[in-house]
């Protein structure tokens, strides 16, 4: 057997070049069609200003097999349009590129930023446009992507005694720092989980079925469900405690003396005793982030840490409060729900936005996404429709909790022409295309405005 390896760097142009793509005119219209064609430029260009090839070959029994793939070293994210015109059934387009961008001030670059962005018109003759690069090429977060924060179960529900309103108040705090990260409109389920967590079983069982209908009837693109695994605690500190200032998780050791009484405001000697409290404790918790239209399991993470020292809650302690901040463990809390939102917004920034057809009205239809969603007027939008449920496409060991999603059909695009705070209407570009309720609408590649 014999293998071998191949890496291949073609020479690198740092110089400004004129490159043409193009793209074939499909059901999209020519909106589509152009959108397609500049990513095609831009892909064209950076392979030109430097590519890697890694091939393989792999000889067994006499048979060849060989594996390539070429891919550039540097992604462009900088153009300007020279021009544009069409040519039978396919739209071609001439860019400028640079590849070499100027240094951005971290200030100015923000997570709204899209993967490349033509110049506006008003832009100086000659200037060009600068974006950060981002890893995938619908990292953004231009508009605000509708979340469903399902209900959180816990896996030892005796852990969470001392801690008042630990469920709700989970979900309160995480739906308040995923709107404060001015990425999402999150909602939050009553009592209602994505997943069976069994008794005696560790994992959950999924239901992809489940979590439709969840984002059906919320109304949301994405649902975000969990299990607290751990919140027990461990360990041995001891204090003083006076009369019956015990926690949940503490005892108490008083004196076997005869009661003594004073005169005036003493109390009892009585009251005075020694409490033995935990020293550390722990937060575990297993998140999982799903499709709302397939259903499907994106990602499951775990965050984990503990906390030593005031990790008891008293019962004026409500969870998400400044007084729960305050203590020892709830700042080690606090700073896990922080690491959860970071790692929402990892796995949802490649997830392009979506939004659902509410009303059709001839060659006008209506999404459930307005200016909250930061939806503007002249946005354009491609219409898919997504297949039943008995079309879902099924894992390879045919488990349903496991299946891959379902199919989906590019109908037409769109163009918004109204919006308002809650919904926005839109005009098709394909007249002959009938979208039905239920269909929707992504974001492929945002424009300049």
């Amino acid at each position: 057997m014999l293998k071998a390896c191949v890496l291949l760097l073609l020479a690198f142009h740092a110089c400004a070049a004129e490159i043409e793509g193009l793209s074939a005119i499909g059901v999209g219209g020519i909106p589509m069609a152009r959108q397609e064609a500049i990513q095609d430029a831009l892909m064209q260009a950076s392979l030109w200003n430097g590519a890697k090839v890694e091939a393989s070959s792999h000889v067994e029994n006499g048979r060849v097999s060989e594996l390539q793939r070429v891919y550039p070293v540097q992604t462009l994210d900088r153009y300007k349009l020279l021009r544009e015109w069409r040519e039978g059934s396919f739209y071609h387009v001439m860019i400028e590129t640079d590849p070499k961008p100027e240094p951005v001030p971290a200030e100015k670059m923000v997570a709204s930023a899209p993967a490349a962005v033509a110049i506006a018109d008003s832009a100086p003759q000659g200037a060009l446009a600068r974006q950060p690069v981002r890893e995938c090429a619908q990292s953004d977060f231009a508009y605000r992507k509708k979340l469903l924060l399902a209900h959180f179960q816990l896996q030892n529900p005796v852990d969470a005694n001392d801690i008042s309103h630990f469920q709700d108040g989970l979900q309160q705090e995480l739906s308040r720092m995923l709107s404060a990260s001015d990425h999402y409109l999150p909602q939050r389920t009553v009592n209602e989980a994505a997943f069976n967590l069994q008794p005696g079983f560790y994992d959950p069982v999924l239901q992809p079925e489940r979590v439709r209908e969840l984002a059906r009837r919320y109304g949301t693109q994405f649902v975000v469900g969990g299990v607290i695994r751990d919140l027990g605690a461990s360990g041995e500190q001891i204090g003083l405690a006076w009369g019956n200032d015990i926690r949940t998780g503490e005892r108490k050791i008083s004196p076997n003396i005869p009661m003594l009484k004073f005169n005036g405001w003493v109390p009892s000697l009585a009251e005075l005793g020694v409490k033995i409290s935990p020293y550390s404790r722990r937060f575990e918790a297993d998140v999982y982030v799903f499709d709302g239209a397939s259903g499907a399991l994106l990602k499951q993470q775990r965050f984990s840490d503990s906390a030593s020292g005031d990790v008891i809650q008293s019962r004026d302690n409500v969870f998400g409060s400044r007084r729960f901040y305050d203590t020892d463990f709830g700042k080690m809390v606090e700073k896990q729900l922080e690491q959860i939102v970071a790692g929402v917004d990892d796995v949802l920034a490649c997830q392009a936005f979506a939004a659902r057809i509410s009303r059709v009205e001839k060659d006008r239809i209506y999404i459930d996404a307005g200016s909250t969603a930061r939806v503007n007027k002249g946005d354009k939008l491609q219409l898919f429709r997504v297949s039943g449920p008995n079309q879902l496409v099924a894992a390879v060991n045919g488990d349903s909790s496991m299946s891959l999603g379902t199919p989906e059909l590019l109908l037409s695009a769109v163009t918004v022409t109204q919006v308002q705070p809650l919904f926005a209407i839109a005009i098709l570009e394909n007249g002959s295309i009938r979208p039905e309720v239920g269909d929707y609408v992504r974001f492929s590649m945002k424009e300049s405005r």
